[in-house]
């Protein structure tokens, strides 16, 4: 069975990705998203996805919470609309991470929960991927899991799991975004 790291983005997120990918591949979830804010948001979504992993018995690696470093890439891209340039340059710094450790851990390839969700453009983040992957030497598999239902059934997975489900993409622009 090859080996595939699954960069997460949280917990609910994950749940009908792991079940998709589980038949295929040996899985290993990485958890890389400086973008969270504030860091209680990070630790819960960090906290859920850490406990579904283990629920399943699947390797769980956390990566670090560098939010100084991930505004630094976003500079000057803060009032951007979600699902512009902000929003792909955030694809690309979490992706790269992800390619990176995708090497490192020796898997064949690698790919992401993000493509699940309404909110993003399932183009724009596996081209981020592809790219990861060139400049890394590892395989980005390009997905767009909402199809088939996909967000639906991670939503009740999520329920069911008694999962926390944010209202917010994670970064504090997204925030902003949601409350108003």
């Amino acid at each position: 069975m090859s080996r595939l790291l699954l960069h997460v983005c949280c917990g609910p997120c994950s749940t009908e990705v792991i079940n998709r990918l589980a038949i295929g591949y040996e899985l290993t979830l990485f958890f890389y998203n400086p973008n969270i804010f504030p860091k209680e948001e990070y630790e819960r979504r960090l906290s859920e996805a850490e406990r579904f992993a283990t629920g399943r018995n699947i390797r769980f690696i956390k990566g670090d919470w560098d939010h100084e470093k991930w505004l630094e890439a976003v500079k000057g891209l803060e009032n951007e609309p979600e699902g512009m340039r902000r929003c792909a340059v955030c694809f690309a710094f979490r992706l790269g991470e992800a390619a990176m450790m995708a090497r490192r851990e020796g898997a064949e390839g690698f790919t992401t929960t993000l493509t699940i969700s309404p909110h993003k453009k399932a183009t724009d983040v596996n081209s981020a991927g592809e790219e990861a992957g060139k400049r890394e030497g590892v395989a980005f598999i390009s997905e767009d899991f909402k199809k088939k239902d996909g967000f639906l059934k991670s939503c009740r997975a999520a329920r069911e799991a008694g999962m926390y489900r944010q209202d917010y993409c994670g970064c504090e622009f997204s925030a902003r975004k949601s409350v108003n």
